[in-house]
């Protein structure tokens, strides 16, 4: 009677220790799957500071791997929460995090400006590592090939709020640039004049070949447009060029504007404009409007 009470007290204590094991094995996989898409340190040793430069004080510091707590980014540093509740901060050049593109294409640059080479293409709801985040907003990521490229951080979704003033994205000042605004600052006075001057605005409504009434709606991003080019705020439209051909000039005095057709999309159909903006923000406050377009000879 004793050995038998003591085989099944020993078979019971075995299953128990089985079970007990594969809860700890599940827990194990378990604390796994929840640390990842966070941010970790990529570099041996990183200081934490009392502020978002290095001037700042050190307050602490971070090892190879560390998981980090962000709350924002401006700048190229990352506003952290510390494990007492503080708030601190720490260089984004030296962390790695998830993102997701959060517009419908984005380009992959070879350098952190709109005026770097594109190397790839992303699109909406793809998948980045982000292993650093330069002083322009810009992120530099992992491609598939191994190497790394350069996307703009406004079009990227990450755990930490993304803080940076991206209105001067397109404000790139290259020799030619120069020249090309200095007209543009005389197109614009003299569109401004014409407002007051009746004899002007006759003369720019006898430039127009057209005049069409559209449905206008406004998109932005970091892609490239359907004739190639590199959109830019005050020029680009998309438009459907079985009714206006890519290349038109069209004049829209909503805007007070001309506008070149070099894009279009999906849903650009017939009488639609889609005009480029510089922020979702933007494009959100515009919505869509019935406006009236000067097609220019």
């Amino acid at each position: 009677m004793i050995k038998k009470i003591t085989s099944t007290t020993i078979a019971t204590l075995a299953m128990l220790t089985m079970f007990n094991s594969n809860s700890v094995y599940a827990q194990k996989n378990e604390d796994v799957d929840s640390k990842k898409g966070q941010a970790v340190v990529n570099v041996d040793n990183l200081n934490i500071r009392s502020g978002p430069s290095t001037s700042d004080d050190i307050v602490g510091g971070f090892k190879l791997d560390d998981e980090v707590d962000l709350i924002s980014i401006k700048d190229g540093w990352y506003k952290i929460e510390l494990e007492d509740g503080k708030i601190a901060w720490t260089n984004g050049q030296y962390i790695t995090l998830d993102g997701e593109v959060s517009v419908k294409k984005l380009n992959v640059r070879t350098g952190p400006s709109v005026l770097d080479d594109v190397v790839e293409l992303k699109e909406k709801e793809d998948k980045v590592k982000i292993i650093k985040a330069e002083e322009n907003g810009w992120y530099e990521i992992e491609l598939n090939d191994g190497e790394t490229g350069y996307v703009c951080g406004k079009y990227v979704e990450t755990e930490a709020k993304n803080l940076h003033d991206y209105s001067d994205l397109y404000n790139v000042v290259t020799k030619s640039s120069k020249s090309q605004s200095r007209s543009v600052g005389k197109s614009t006075n003299s569109k401004k004049s014409s407002v007051s001057n009746s004899s002007k605005k006759k003369s720019q409504s006898s430039n127009a070949v057209t005049t069409m009434t559209v449905s206008a709606t406004a998109y932005a991003g970091d892609g490239i447009t359907a004739t190639g080019t590199t959109p830019k705020v005050g020029r680009t439209i998309a438009v459907d060029p079985k009714v206006i051909p890519y290349g038109t000039r069209v004049y829209i005095p909503a805007l007070g504007g001309t506008y070149i057709a070099e894009d279009c999309g999906g849903g650009i159909k017939g009488n639609k404009i889609d005009i480029f903006m510089s922020s979702e923000a933007k494009c959100n406050s515009w919505g869509v409007r019935n406006i009236e377009i000067q097609i220019l000879k």
